[in-house]
């Protein structure tokens, strides 16, 4: 209830969860569509094999639950190809996450974040890697440091034991970085 000067004036309590519920539709629309964009970012470089996972983000719970097979198979947001070395995280959006701060006092987000991803590729046996885009600004990856010993990026930034450097760079690591006992033909056509 609000009050100006004598008048009262009630609110509309339905109304406030209409909202709500909008805005967590919004946002998991968001999501999948930051999703489905990442899927075409490494079927690009990569030559395929990567989809959306059925129902991200609603089935951690249920994940523990399955057989080995199913947990490399559903853990992380995508669904990744057979030999892929990453356990891949997406979130899109977030852009009161201020990068500031977190260098500052951490940020309880992003490590819930970090969090979600390490959990994801332990699971299914994987490194974690978790790919993150702002509204209108280019994607960021961020990876446990120690994965990037030898690699130089133009920029890099490092957070407790992970760094974070741009999508587009990372993508431009030889594919044995991201694929397991990559032969040297398959390496030639999808440089074609």
């Amino acid at each position: 209830m609000t009050e100006t000067g004598d008048n009262f004036f009630t609110d509309d309590l339905l109304t406030d969860k209409k909202k709500q519920k909008k805005r967590k539709a919004e946002g998991k629309k968001k999501g999948n569509r930051t999703e489905l964009e990442l899927v075409k970012v490494f079927n690009k470089r990569l030559g395929g094999g990567f989809s959306r996972s059925v129902g991200s983000g609603n089935r951690w719970g249920q994940v523990a639950h399955l057989p080995k097979h199913a947990q490399e198979v559903f853990s992380g947001d995508l669904i990744v190809p057979q030999g892929f070395k990453w356990a891949l995280e997406s979130k899109g959006g977030y852009a009161d996450l201020d990068l500031n701060s977190v260098f500052v006092a951490g940020s309880a987000e992003l490590d819930g974040f970090l969090d979600q991803v390490t959990k994801d590729a332990e699971r299914c046996g994987r490194k974690p890697m978790l790919c993150w885009k702002r509204d209108r600004k280019p994607w960021l990856a961020f990876v446990p440091t120690r994965e990037l010993q030898g690699h130089a990026f133009k920029f890099r930034l490092e957070y407790r034991e992970w760094s974070a450097v741009a999508l587009d760079e990372l993508l431009r690591l030889p594919d044995q970085w991201f694929l397991e006992d990559v032969n040297a033909d398959a390496i030639q056509v999808r440089q074609q």
